[in-house]
């Protein structure tokens, strides 16, 4: 669990990270429970299923981060992404069975799962055990690591829409940028298997080998403007990207449009920076409208997006560099290993 400010951690939370989120003070602590009441028999229970959580990242919640809020003035739980298994079912579930491996489905915007239900909390995963709606899961087939597939629900899903938003096809330029990140990684590998040529540009360099291993034919820091030039000079030549992916759009928005080709598309994920846009906005306006460009936000995927990650993940054809999953008290280096910018690939909280 987590709390800002001043607030008081519950009785039984025994405090295991105190540490700063962009700026603002956020506690974590560990919380045993007594398992959530779950009967199958019971209506109320009939669409729903009781998972317990095996593995979770950060995804698009914790604390502090823009995206979330401030931190809370109580404590709550916290993480979008996470893969569980399926503990009970309900009378009226027969897609998934107790054994199941499952990760969420995170619509953006959020739905009721049916006329009667609420929309969901996606900001639980570092809840153990759950009572969620059977729609919000997918199950996993064999094959899929948990550490891997925790953090397919927001990056997998977000770069699979991402690229086909963009409708990348073979021979296609594509620029992929803060290039390291989960959503980033995959986004790479999409539009390679979508045919596109990918170039891409990350904050310092760190993941270059990364990325080479991963089929990017050349990849830029933008912390050296050397390679600022270099990929501008690339781009004269390619007479402009035919698809630009910025899952973290404001960090290069201004620099990046003016990369783009005629009739180029122009794919922006959720930005975690918060910051006010509107002096990039002029600018980069300006290179989208003469170029007859085209500008798409993408929050999230959807069921297929997500279906089509998971299925390239066993196949394969898709992977998620992680690091090895913390445990136990370590959750103050979980959480900053999740915010840090210059982490290459997922991280991961295994219970």
């Amino acid at each position: 669990m987590a709390g800002g400010g001043t607030s008081e951690p519950p009785a039984d939370c025994a405090q295991v990270a105190d540490i700063e989120v962009r700026g603002e003070r956020v506690r974590f602590g560990v919380v045993e429970r007594a398992d959530t009441a779950f009967d199958p028999a019971a209506d109320h229970n009939r669409a729903y299923v009781l998972i317990g959580v095996r593995s979770f990242s950060l995804g698009g919640s914790v604390p502090g981060r823009p995206e979330s809020g401030r931190a809370p003035s109580r404590w709550v739980e916290f993480g979008t992404d996470f893969v569980a298994e399926v503990l009970a079912v309900g009378s009226a579930v027969t897609t998934l069975a107790p054994g199941d491996r499952v990760v969420p489905v995170l619509t953006w915007p959020p739905v009721r799962p049916d006329a009667v239900s609420a929309p969901e909390n996606p900001g639980r995963a570092s809840r153990q055990v759950q009572r969620v709606h059977h729609a919000g899961l997918l199950r996993l087939p064999p094959g899929a690591g948990d550490a891997e597939a925790a953090c397919l629900p927001t990056a997998g899903a977000t770069a699979y829409a991402m690229v086909r938003r963009a409708a990348v096809a073979q021979g296609d330029s594509v620029l992929v940028t803060a290039a390291g990140s989960t959503t980033s990684l995959a986004a790479v590998q999409a539009a390679r298997l979508a045919g596109g040529e990918v170039y891409a540009v990350s904050h310092d360099g760190a993941a270059a080998p990364t990325l080479t291993e991963l089929g990017v034919t050349r990849s830029f820091s933008a912390a050296e403007p050397g390679d600022w030039a270099e990929l501008t000079a690339l781009a004269k030549s390619l007479r402009g990207f035919d698809a630009i992916l910025d899952p973290a759009w404001r960090s290069h928005f201004r620099l990046a449009a003016k990369l783009l080709g005629f009739s180029g598309r122009y794919v922006a994920g959720h930005d975690p920076a918060a910051e006010d846009a509107a002096a990039d906005w002029a600018p980069a306006a300006a290179s989208l409208v003469a170029k007859n460009a085209s500008f798409a936000g993408q929050r999230r995927g959807g069921r297929e997006d997500l279906a089509a990650a998971v299925d390239d993940l066993v196949s394969g054809r898709l992977q998620m560099p992680v690091s090895t999953p913390f445990r136990g008290t370590d959750v103050g280096p979980f959480v900053l290993g999740g915010l840090d910018p210059h982490t290459t690939g997922g991280v991961t909280y295994a219970f």
